[in-house]
């Protein structure tokens, strides 16, 4: 539990390297099978971290990050998501109410945070992420952030259909 509680208590940073861009964000939302809150949820396929069940033993069989695709690089997401996964372990968090769960509906909202609505807004949150940025390196993160809204100014006032 700790390890997938690290994980939601970055997520919010995290996708800033799991989604990284303008259009990685608009396939996020509610309906579209990603999530759109700080929530875990057992073959819940809206929340952003589903524990996945074997039909026959009805046992966990893996965990999907369902904010995450091929547009990131892959060292980056891979370190960045075990590192805050082992973060959950080394401060012994406990993992939140499943997402649904009369539990979660009774816990503090600060918990059930939404994501970040823009790829620009999740670059702030990976800024302030401490953690994330002593793993990942200052120097890199400056550098990435700095891309990233280099990337963000180039294609605003751009339409969908001309990108």
């Amino acid at each position: 539990g700790s390890f997938l509680e690290g994980i939601l208590d970055h997520l919010p940073a995290l996708v800033s390297l799991t989604i990284p861009s303008v259009n990685s964000f608009r396939r996020v939302g509610p309906g579209c099978w990603t999530g759109s809150d700080v929530s875990w949820g057992v073959e819940d396929k809206e929340a952003p971290l589903r524990v996945c069940i074997d039909p026959a033993t009805r046992c966990a069989t893996n965990v999907e990050l369902k904010l995450a695709d091929s547009t990131s690089n892959v060292y980056l997401k891979i370190a960045a998501v075990l590192s805050a996964g082992l973060d959950g372990i080394m401060r012994g968090l406990k993992l939140r109410p499943m997402a649904g769960s009369t539990e979660a509906e009774d816990l503090d909202t600060s918990l059930a945070s939404k994501l970040p609505a823009t790829f620009e807004e999740s670059l702030e949150y990976l800024q302030c992420d401490n953690f994330l940025c002593s793993i990942l390196g200052k120097e890199l993160v400056i550098c990435y952030i700095a891309l990233r809204k280099a990337e963000i100014e180039d294609s605003s006032g751009v339409s969908l259909e001309d990108e």
